[in-house]
């Protein structure tokens, strides 16, 4: 769960009240926080709800908490108005090379309020957190913010040669830098360049934002020029720039920073982003922008899920307190999120919202109306009865992830991707894609453990997901035994023991499979079905995964064996 820090003084100046800290805890559960730990004035808050990165800043925090207290609701209910074009707004122009490399980008300017320290502060926290966390690691979505002052509009976004622009770049370094680099030696030079190079490491040419004078503002997403892109205590003009390559998640980003200066006392002045190419939100796009995310719902399904009899009312009024924009339309309620959230997809989460508002202390318990006594069900039992045999038979359990990374379960298994089921937004690399399989995970672990006394016996009792028509989750027994003459006769011994004790009969069929040995691998057939397969496993996937010692592994399926 991501973990933020904040100041107490910043968070009551933003709430514009005291609060002790066992106030403070009650009043985080609005957001699904938990202090974890308090240092003087610094609390370190855990959140559960990963879905809201407008939650990983002190802003969203409070921004959270004012809108519960009834007397301020008024004032805060709704969405800001969809922001206009002005005489200061900016220009940005995107170079067509982009499309490729790093297609997108969104920007404001804030002014009209010297910056403070711990405004300062805070905003550091905030790139930190939405770059690394929702922006996988600058990966996705990184953040600069500049000195407006010495920005010459339009902004110009870039492709440039590596070696063709040069800049002193922006150092939190006790030395800093005082001479020029160009963008290759910054990759190379730089701790920045050092740590987040390998985002651009495919590239020919990376992008650079400059404004009209040919004034370099940054070197996305790897740091700030120092003569514009450093933010200082006092200044009252402040440009703020997104760039990524999920341009939905950029303009959440956008819209999140700009409501946050908006709740620090700035005006807000939009920017045009003008595209040469054509987006989801058309080639010419105003940042911050308004969604147009609009769910209709009945009355009685707030009902229906809650147990309760609600008038719209209350449910506009706790809907309003959570940030909600909420009229009545015939029998049905409109509601429209607030423009720094993207992850409202369903009645449902509505439906939640209205709950933590309303307070789950404030609900009912409702008694049992029938007594009924539970009992493991069929698969249960011979799952239970499964891990007793394999613990007798000397193997060691472990329990790994469903959720896992390309890398392991394809590449170093020398399989093709057509059969992946990917997630199509995951926090992570390592958590990219369903598994259909659990014999990566074992070698996995085996490559963890060179250091352990062999023969190793590693098994794994868990689910895997497989592609289809309309996909299934399976439970799998799968298990591998590694030392240095482990073999297809020895594991084929194990795999007989258990079809004695689970009271089935199976054969082997001779088939070929990329991550094994040809010749030495079969699948397991019960009743003129494939269930699982056997075998020793491929030299080269022992190599990807820096095995030292031969490895035979099996893997079969309970659910296909043991129907309810």
């Amino acid at each position: 769960m991501p973990t933020i820090s904040v100041s107490k003084k910043d968070l009551e100046s933003l709430l514009q009240a005291s609060l002790s800290l066992e106030e403070l805890k009650k009043s985080l559960l609005l957001v699904k926080g938990e202090i974890k730990a308090v240092d003087e004035d610094e609390l370190r808050i855990e959140l559960a709800d990963t879905n809201r990165p407008d939650l990983l800043s002190v802003e969203g925090i409070a921004r959270q908490l004012r809108r519960q207290k009834t007397e301020d609701r008024k004032q805060e209910t709704g969405i800001s108005g969809s922001p206009r074009p002005s005489p200061r707004s900016g220009e940005i122009i995107v170079d067509s090379e982009l499309k490729n490399i790093r297609p997108y980008i969104g920007g404001f300017l804030a002014t009209g309020v010297p910056i403070k320290e711990s405004t300062l502060l805070a905003l550091i926290e905030t790139q930190e957190k939405l770059a690394d966390i929702f922006g996988k690691r600058r990966k996705d979505i990184a953040i600069g913010v500049y000195n407006a002052k010495k920005i010459k509009f339009p902004v110009c976004y870039r492709a440039v040669k590596p070696e063709s622009r040069k800049f002193i770049p922006l150092s939190g370094e006790p030395q800093g830098f005082d001479c020029e680099l160009n963008l290759r030696e910054i990759l190379t030079q730089h701790p920045k360049g050092k740590e987040y190079g390998y985002i651009l490491s495919d590239c020919q040419k990376f992008p650079f934002l400059e404004d009209e004078k040919g004034n370099a503002l940054s070197f996305p997403p790897i740091i700030n020029s120092k003569l514009i892109g450093e933010v200082k205590v006092g200044l009252e003009e402040i440009f703020c720039e997104v760039t990524g390559v999920n341009l939905a998640q950029l303009l959440l980003v956008v819209n999140i920073l700009a409501e946050n200066f908006k709740d620090r006392g700035f005006k807000i002045y939009p920017c045009l982003v003008k595209y040469p190419y054509t987006t989801d939100f058309g080639k010419e796009v105003l940042t911050p922008c308004q969604f147009e995310d609009v769910l209709l719902v009945h009355p009685n399904e707030f009902e229906k899920l809650l147990g309760l009899k609600l008038q719209k009312e209350e449910i506009k009024k706790h809907l309003e307190q959570m940030g909600y924009f909420v009229e009545t339309e015939k029998d049905k309620l409109k509601i429209i999120p607030p423009l720094y959230r993207r992850d409202v997809m369903h009645p449902v989460d509505v439906i939640e919202d209205f709950a933590i508002s309303r307070g789950y202390d404030s609900f009912s318990p409702v008694p049992l109306k029938e007594f009924t006594i539970g009992k493991p069900c069929k698969i249960e039992r011979i799952l239970h009865k499964t891990r007793e045999i394999m613990l007798g038979c000397g193997f060691v359990e472990i329990m790994s992830n469903v959720l896992t990374s390309k890398e392991s379960f394809i590449s170093n298994m020398r399989l093709p991707y057509e059969d992946t089921i990917e997630l199509e937004n995951p926090i992570s690399e390592s958590y990219a894609i369903l598994r259909d399989s659990i014999i990566p995970s074992l070698l996995q672990v085996e490559a963890q453990s060179s250091k352990a006394t062999y023969p190793h016996r590693v098994f794994e009792l868990g689910e895997v997901v497989i592609k289809g028509d309309s996909p299934k989750t399976l439970i799998k027994l799968a298990a591998i035994i590694a030392h240095s003459t482990a073999n297809f006769s020895e594991l084929h011994s194990f795999l007989d023991t258990l079809a004695y004790y689970l009271s089935f009969s199976c054969q082997l069929k001779k088939i070929d499979h990329p991550s094994f040995i040809k010749g030495r691998v079969g699948s397991i057939v019960v009743d003129n079905k494939e269930v699982g397969i056997l075998g020793e496993i491929h030299p080269e996937v022992l190599g990807n995964f820096k095995i030292k010692y031969p490895v035979s592994a099996f893997e079969f399926s309970l659910s296909l064996l043991f129907k309810e």
